[in-house]
């Protein structure tokens, strides 16, 4: 143990040692009931020997733990005076966790032009639930107008937010800042600081404390402390740190993150950002369960100081509340894993990596409302037709490569086409005819378990185990029967998974529901991994809750390691101009969609991850000129950043969801659209 550490050591090493001979003998209490349940449904008796064993298992104490803590996300994002381009929304997952209270926001602004901004005037807002009595319009806060002064070319705006708001705010809504006035024709959102408290009830078997004394510059290359992790007991795992740093003066603005690095690699949180102008400080960190799956050998702390005031920080003290935990924690992914590159495949069998397959892919195109048709009143392949359009011919397929698309998604629900777990013969036999059809025009194909998550897959503790076990048979008949196809061929695990009719369904789920999902994804990827042959190579596609761009959701997915997986979204955005209700395509519409990509290449892309959004599109709403305007758009913006995207079409071209731009009765296109659609890809 490092001389410098002052060990708090509980009674934690004789529990670490009871729970050590109790798993000496072989199998956990866990495996053993589970084994039990399987063969003696009988009874409900519990034996000596599973008494014994429950008697070894540990439940922490919990302690509360409060502190005021401050996040920090960069906007760089720029906003003009003008009414319908002077407001922008930011996503608060990307802030606060559901149960924080928050206090305030502090948006950095710059003048747009480098001249003086001048007096700011402007206003903020902010989501909130059904039950505030203070909002201003259903779901939302709108703040008076308010000024505030700037300092030449640089501001900074701070709103506190009103009191009979902060019980009333969670992380699946978005905060506004808005630009009324001021000298400048426009400004930059540099930085978004949002300062918080956060009160949780954490497993603690005890604490340790070690004396750090080392210091950095925030502009040193290295402008990282690192402290080893040997004054807690080998097997546990920090739950809450707290690291007591200072400074020679005060610190103004403190902008740092927090981190575990092992020989498992480094984990690094977001940014943190407390105003204080102290030169003492204490900074809190809850350690989230994906840090927590860093822990291996030659563990480290790591605070990093990114800036403040003063040139240099010093790390003082470190406190370690910790636990034993559970040891159910994300396993780090690799980004040299995802990014393995490969020999583009050939005719004898070589594989290309996921990255180079979504490079080569132009634009997709979705065979909606076919294979994927459920509750028809048909039976058997009779479904295929049961929501009004023809049975997919070769000729269909032959017309989207004609066209210009180079991809093609087949939606396919796969429950109504069972026997138990046992998928009809005749039901894969043509759901193969028709991936043979794309297969003969060179196309990649993406293959998916689509309405069967609005039938029966549901992200629920509670159903896992069977929901599980299903999904993973009918996935290894999905492996079985295509797995001597090239890797054109691109298997997607689920469509929009979540619990339908739930409060949280378009909204980005529950953390639970979130948890369980990424359990569905191991599955999906061991199963077909575990199949061998090409499909251990095969490129896979995973999603978030509901296949949402919610940042709520894509901060909690876990894209497994391993290589050759693709995350995606839905993202039918603006919503209002996706479903008719807006007509207009404007700036702001622009500045969301930006925003959102900006945010998928941040979360995914730039750390190893390709990313399709493999559904969007818009009713026909609007006027022609500004759907082509829209679909130009949309898909140039997001391949600029790296995404390839799917059109959904359903060939529905009037009324209610009429996404449509093939008219597969007809075998006719809506020109003017497709012609827009080719020149985003082109």
């Amino acid at each position: 143990m490092n001389k410098k550490a002052i060990a708090l050591i509980t009674s934690a090493v004789m529990l670490l040692t009871g729970v050590s001979c109790a798993k000496k003998g072989g199998t956990s209490a866990r495996s053993e009931r589970k084994k039990d349940s399987a063969t003696q449904t009988s009874t409900t008796a519990v034996t000596e020997e599973e008494t014994t064993q429950m008697a070894t298992e540990h439940i922490s104490p919990v302690e509360t733990v409060s502190a005021s803590l401050g996040s920090q996300i960069t906007a760089d994002r720029t906003i003009g005076r003008a009414q319908g381009s002077n407001t922008i929304k930011f996503p608060l997952a990307d802030l606060i966790e559901d149960g924080d209270r928050v206090n305030s926001f502090t948006f950095t602004i710059y003048s747009g032009n480098g001249g003086d901004i001048g007096e700011y005037k402007g206003g903020c807002g902010i989501s909130v639930d059904a039950d505030c009595a203070a909002a201003t319009n259903e779901g939302w806060y709108q703040s008076p107008d308010f000024t505030a002064p700037t300092q030449g070319s640089y501001g900074e705006i701070t709103w506190n937010v009103p009191e009979e708001l902060k019980d009333h705010i969670h992380a699946a809504g978005e905060v506004l800042f808005g630009y009324w006035w001021g000298n400048c024709d426009s400004i930059r959102i540099e930085n978004v600081i949002c300062s918080f408290e956060r009160k949780r009830e954490v497993p603690v078997d005890g604490m340790g404390i070690a004396k750090a004394e080392k210091s950095v510059e925030y502009s040193a290359a290295d402008n990282k402390i690192k402290v080893p992790l040997d004054f807690i007991p080998a097997g546990t795992v920090p739950e809450v740190v707290t690291f007591s740093v200072r400074s020679s003066g005060p610190f103004g603005k403190y902008t740092g993150a927090f981190g575990i690095s092992s020989s498992a690699g480094e984990y690094m949180s977001g940014d943190t950002a407390v105003f204080t102008e102290s030169s003492e400080l204490e900074l809190t960190w809850f350690v989230p369960d994906a840090a927590k799956g860093y822990m291996a050998e030659n563990n480290e702390l790591v605070l990093g100081y990114w800036w403040s005031r003063q040139p240099s920080v010093e790390l003082d003290t470190v406190s370690v509340k910790y636990s034993l935990g559970t040891g159910d924690y994300p396993k780090p992914r690799s980004v040299q894993d995802t990014t393995v590159a490969t020999e583009p495949a050939t005719k004898d069998g070589g594989f290309r990596s996921a990255k180079e397959i979504v490079s080569q892919i132009k634009i997709g195109w979705n065979l909606g409302n076919t294979l994927e048709s459920y509750d028809t009143g048909s039976t058997g392949l009779q479904t295929e037709t049961g929501w009004g359009n023809p049975k997919t011919t070769g000729d269909i397929v032959k017309s989207v490569k004609a066209a210009g698309f180079n991809a093609i998604r087949i939606p396919v629900t796969w429950s109504e086409h069972t026997t138990g777990d046992s998928i009809s013969k005749a039901w894969l036999d043509r759901v193969q005819e028709v991936v043979d059809y794309a297969y003969r025009e060179g196309l990649f194909v993406v293959l998916n378990m689509h309405h069967d998550d609005y039938i029966w897959f549901r992200p629920q503790q509670s159903e896992y185990e069977s929901i599980s076990s299903r999904y993973t048979k009918i996935w290894s008949q999905i492996c079985e029967r295509f797995a001597d196809y090239d890797d054109r061929l691109i298997f997607e695990g689920m469509n929009e998974p979540r619990t339908v009719g739930s409060a949280m369904e378009w909204m980005g789920g529950t953390h639970e529901e979130r948890e369980v999902l990424n359990k569905y994804i191991r599955d999906f990827v061991d199963t077909v991994r575990g199949t061998g042959g090409k499909n251990a190579e095969r490129t896979l596609i995973v999603t978030s809750y509901a296949a949402s761009a919610d940042s709520i959701a894509l901060n909690e997915v876990s894209v497994p390691g391993g290589g050759n997986i693709v995350f995606s979204v839905h993202y039918y955005a603006p919503w209002s101009f996706a479903e008719g209700k807006q007509t207009v395509f404007d700036n702001n519409s622009r500045t969301e969609l930006d925003g959102k990509f900006d945010e998928l290449k941040r979360k995914f892309i730039d750390k190893g991850i390709p990313v399709l959004i493999d559904e969007f599109g818009c009713v026909h709403g609007a006027d022609e000129e500004t759907r082509c305007a829209y679909y130009t758009y949309y898909i140039s913006s997001a391949k600029a950043r790296g995404i390839k995207c799917f059109v959904w079409d359903n060939s529905k071209m009037s009324g209610d969801s009429s996404f449509g731009i093939f008219n597969r009765n007809g075998m006719t296109w809506d020109g003017n659209i497709l012609a827009a659609i080719m020149e985003g890809a082109r």
